[in-house]
């Protein structure tokens, strides 16, 4: 008997065993190479397909925000991109080749693409991320997926997840990034708050990522996209235990989260003082009272007749204190700053240091301010050389690129910095 159901069992299993593979052979009909030429014909087919061309919401591997992309293949292998930040617009070749699966390459250079793959990463004249790294995007991508509806891409490089979807044939590339260009306006901030439930939460925004902290002390890095409607979270972040999705604009600066309206994001205005060390800001000489302006004059020029020639004046924090920084022949200048502040808007400046034995731009700082003027040019922010109180101004509460300092004592002394290091012109 035993034997018997041994037989049977042998008998039941190679049964089942041959009714199951002819379906394992029809999965493997193809050989290998016919299969992915097959995959790279649809996708290609997909990619031409779309009447107004691609979507993508770009995002490198850098911890940075996505930015959008528009993409048209066309079948003799040529992409026109646009992208949002500049308006590039180019022209360059496309391939679609076999890579570990299926590869999007874009092979030529495509300047609206390829700026976010450099690795001298530069966005609207501002630094992008470290030194040989930049964006960390990618120009050539695996296709995890291809259809009609979207495709998701996958940075061969490094890794980072691009997602595609059809630009609706109802609006012009043109219209899209007006569209976009009037909600990133209007929502664009410096600082914001998130409110989650009785918790508000500070958070700062640089190349559209958010950093805030959660209830545990953690810094936690959001990232986003902007659409022509509002901000997409890009990546799944939660706060505090809740999930970010997407916050619609609304002109009352209130914006509630699409999958959960008891979350709200909402602009943060900057104080006057926080200006003053969010950035560098560079005299504007035009601009600032006169007498002033002419002892700077005076000085520049003695020092152009002496071979060191200034070409830039800014108020920096960057070297680790308040610095009256200047450029020369030389190179860069640092001036310690010493100063207090009190409320919003207030900052005694007190006198300034140079410092022989500091960096080699200190140095350079306390070369020029015994040699060439510099200390005529820093007295000019102490009235008959005493401490003096300034009341800080700006232009915009969100984003702020112009900074006035009023003489509380002598309304007619006044200093006007714009955000950023420029050239001066005396």
């Amino acid at each position: 008997m035993k034997k018997i159901h041994h037989i049977l069992f042998a008998l039941t299993a190679l049964f089942l065993a041959a009714s199951c593979t002819p379906e394992v052979e029809n999965a493997f009909d193809k050989p290998s190479a016919e299969r992915i030429a097959d995959a790279i014909k649809t996708t290609k087919d997909i990619l031409v397909a779309a009447p107004n061309g691609w979507k993508m919401d770009y995002q490198g591997a850098g911890g940075f925000g996505g930015y959008n992309i528009l993409c048209k293949f066309d079948d003799k292998d040529n992409v026109t991109c646009e992208e949002e930040t500049q308006h590039v617009t180019s022209t360059s070749h496309y391939r679609v080749a076999q890579g570990q699966g299926v590869l999007l390459s874009f092979d030529s250079f495509n300047a609206a693409l390829h700026k976010y793959s450099d690795p001298v990463g530069n966005l609207n004249g501002v630094k992008v991320g470290k030194d040989g790294k930049g964006f960390e995007g990618d120009f050539e991508f695996r296709v995890m997926s291809c259809t009609k509806d979207s495709i998701i891409l996958e940075g061969r490089k490094h890794g980072d997840r691009v997602v595609m979807t059809p630009m609706p044939e109802s609006i012009t590339w043109d219209n899209f990034f007006t569209e976009l260009t009037s909600t990133i306006n209007a929502m664009y901030a410096e600082q914001y708050n998130i409110v989650i439930g009785n918790d508000t939460i500070p958070a700062k925004m640089k190349f559209h990522s958010l950093y805030a902290t959660n209830s545990e002390g953690k810094e936690v890095v959001i990232p986003f996209i902007y659409t022509t409607k509002g901000i997409t979270i890009l990546n799944d972040k939660k706060l505090n235990g809740k999930k970010l999705t997407s916050f619609t604009y609304s002109s009352d600066d209130k914006w509630l989260d699409e999958s959960d309206k008891t979350i709200i994001m909402a602009p943060r205005a900057m104080a006057p003082i926080d200006a003053l060390f969010v950035d560098d800001w560079t005299i504007n000489v035009g601009h600032s009272s006169a007498a002033e302006m002419a002892i700077w004059k005076t000085a520049a020029a003695y020092a152009a007749s002496q071979n060191m020639p200034y070409t830039t004046f800014f108020f920096s924090s960057k070297p680790g204190f308040l610095s009256l920084s200047e450029y020369a022949t030389n190179g860069w200048g640092d001036l310690r700053t010493l100063y207090t502040t009190s409320g919003t808007d207030q900052v005694t400046i007190k006198g300034f240091k140079p410092n022989v034995k500091g960096s080699a731009d200190e140095k350079n700082g306390a070369l020029y301010y015994a040699n060439y003027k510099l200390n005529e040019i820093a007295n000019t922010f102490l009235v008959d050389g005493n401490p003096t109180t300034y009341t800080l101004t700006i232009n915009d509460v969100k984003h702020p690129t112009s900074l006035r300092m009023t003489c509380n004592s002598n309304s007619n002394i006044s200093f006007v910095f714009d955000r950023g290091v420029w050239r001066v012109d005396f």
